[in-house]
């Protein structure tokens, strides 16, 4: 009794400083201060766009969706303020972690100390760009919201409302930010459905399960009605002229998750068991689907090859869409949140088979603990440098009001084309309504 008492007690305490070490690095690296991206993709609320226009608002290879609506919100109350637009960002990091716990309890019946592994994963430190760079909740926290709340709704026991919630969902994370590759999974898991269904023989199931075949068809097709190719990336070719280099980035953003920060060829033999473990949990548990005579293991192994595919799509397209601009690009944080999917999946995985050894899987955990620890020296003086560059532009334009002379005088770029982004007109704008960095301007 003691022993559970003690375990129960350190995870408690160890839940509290995960979710302490993740408020505390937004609180030290936000800056009320709109920042290179923002400049640009606010521009729905600079022109005050409708609700269509702002859903379906592209920038670079992808739409704001309905995290821009989160976004409008937050800055209609806060007066623009990027510090709580950070605070929010954060809190729907938390979000999905809660509905990842809920899941899990979901498929397995219960919570156990192991769990302590889905905190971790979800609020680790090493998404440091998602506050202390460019915030864009449409970009990263988002989508990984609603997947994971599209793989829970997949729970659900009741077959219409699971397939219309799904089918929601489904639409709204393909035009938020890169949860767009969710559109290339779901119409495959509503095609496993129908699958079953004919298996089964039932004919109910085979009726609705075309028609949402056809619904999530639709809804990744919709998603390139007025859109524009925008690779976002200088120097952008494909396919790549050295191909291989698609495999190298893949392999060093999966490194990057676990926090790894070695030579490429290190991270290389660190990375490929695990793409290969995630390869294999695909197959095995599409073998139990096809297997199975309990329908009620179906879900979890189909979530499990949802999350799986979804990571392994954008990782492709990630490596496709920077290859161009380096190896390291591979390793920006920003991109971690499309890669916990997967991972979710390789502990959801491990955690439902029993051949897995508890020994294995408390290592595992323990090692992940200690390389996502910290965000590590160099990562904490380019987070402080972007910080104090912030806050030094800020003071000199609220002195003097000239972009190019604030430019100089902090030796720090609030954007790289003030002209295109009419960055004048937009400060001008902000001014005039007191909103961001006039919040802390003196009247």
């Amino acid at each position: 009794m003691k022993k559970y008492s003690l375990v129960n007690s350190a995870t408690a305490a160890l839940s509290i400083f995960i979710l302490a070490r993740w408020f505390f690095l937004i609180d030290k690296y936000s800056v009320n201060m709109l920042f290179w991206d923002q400049w640009d993709f606010m521009g729905g609320l600079f022109e005050h766009k409708g609700p269509w226009e702002l859903f379906s608002w592209q920038h670079g290879p992808h739409r704001q969706g309905v995290g821009f609506f989160l976004t409008k919100l937050t800055a209609d109350l806060s007066g623009w303020n990027t510090r709580v637009e950070c605070f929010m960002i954060g809190s729907v990091i938390c979000l999905a972690a809660i509905i990842a716990l809920l899941l899990k309890r979901r498929l397995t019946g219960g919570i156990s100390a192991f769990d302590l592994a889905i905190p971790l994963l979800y609020l680790s430190p090493l998404q440091f760009e998602l506050f202390a760079n460019t915030p864009n909740v449409s970009h990263g926290a988002m989508p990984l919201l609603l997947i994971t709340l599209f793989c829970l709704c997949w729970t659900i026991s009741n077959i219409v409302l699971r397939y219309l919630l799904c089918a929601v969902i489904n639409f709204m994370t393909i035009y938020t930010g890169f949860g767009v590759f969710i559109g290339c999974v779901t119409p495959l898991l509503f095609l496993s459905e129908l699958a079953l269904a004919v298996k089964n023989n039932d004919s109910r199931k085979k009726v609705l399960a075309v028609v949402f075949i056809l619904i999530a068809v639709a809804s990744i097709a919709s998603f390139f009605i007025h859109y524009t190719f925008n690779s976002a990336a200088e120097g952008f070719v494909f396919p790549h002229p050295h191909p291989f280099i698609y495999v190298k980035f893949m392999l060093i953003a999966f490194a990057t998750v676990v926090g790894m920060r070695m030579s490429n060829i290190v991270l290389y033999f660190i990375a490929a068991p695990i793409v290969f473990y995630m390869l294999y949990a695909a197959f095995r548990s599409g073998k139990y689907i096809v297997i199975s005579v309990d329908d009620k293991d179906v879900p979890r192994n189909q979530i499990i090859i949802v999350l799986i595919i979804f990571t392994l799509i954008f990782s492709l397209n990630l490596a496709i869409g920077r290859a161009c601009l380096g190896l390291g690009a591979a390793a920006a944080s920003r991109y971690i949140p499309y890669m916990t999917p997967g991972f979710f999946a390789f502990y959801l995985f491990a955690i439902t088979r029993n051949k897995v050894p508890v020994k294995a899987l408390y290592y595992c955990i323990t090692l992940f603990f200690i390389t996502t620890m910290s965000i590590g020296t160099a990562n904490r003086t380019y987070c402080a440098r972007l910080c104090g560059g912030k806050e030094q532009w800020k003071q000199a334009y609220l002195k003097t009001e000239d972009v190019e002379q604030s430019t100089k005088a902090s030796g720090f770029m609030i954007h790289p084309n003030p002209h295109i982004a009419k960055l004048k007109w937009k400060l001008n704008y902000l001014k005039e309504h007191r909103l961001n960095l006039y919040l802390d301007a003196q009247p």
